[in-house]
């Protein structure tokens, strides 16, 4: 029987690390996904969204683009592995938060600051989100697999 070396042990530990934050990354993004959804749908009962136009105007869009995000959410909590296919749903919708306050016009006529601002800002938490979980999961894929595969040799 070989002695491992505490270089050894320590590399070993910190992939077990890696791993088990690569697991958790999903639930994480959909934690995430799930929070930035309640707040959009919430956030025309306190925002300035009365001002964001007539018709189909940022209250609505909010709301619908929150209750996708919930759903999504939920869903990545729930079973993470079966809602991988919903994965590219948050950053397009992060891309449309982004533009919705130029397409729909929210400050045309009134200027509506808060739907404004806070459109943007989920939109970018939603591509933040998108970006590093995306990241360690090509990380996972290149150390992770290889690693793992040679451990359960052993």
């Amino acid at each position: 029987m070989k002695s491992r070396s505490p270089e050894a042990n320590t590399t070993d530990r910190n992939s077990a690390e890696a791993g088990e934050a690569s697991r958790l990354a999903p639930a994480v993004a959909g934690a995430c996904t799930f929070l930035a959804g309640v707040w959009l749908t919430l956030s025309p009962f306190v925002l300035d969204h009365e001002y964001t136009g007539t018709g189909f105007d940022g209250l609505w869009n909010d709301a619908l683009v929150g209750i996708a995000l919930i759903v999504t959410g939920s869903a990545r909590l729930v079973e993470p592995l079966a809602a991988s296919r919903w994965s590219s749903l948050p950053p397009a919708l992060g891309l449309w938060l982004i533009a919705a306050p130029f397409v729909l016009g929210y400050n045309d006529g009134t200027p509506a600051p808060g739907a404004t601002t806070s459109d943007l800002a989920v939109g970018v938490f939603l591509l933040l989100v998108w970006l590093v979980i995306s990241g360690s999961r090509e990380e996972d894929r290149a150390d992770g697999d290889i690693e793992g595969f040679e451990r359960s040799r052993e």
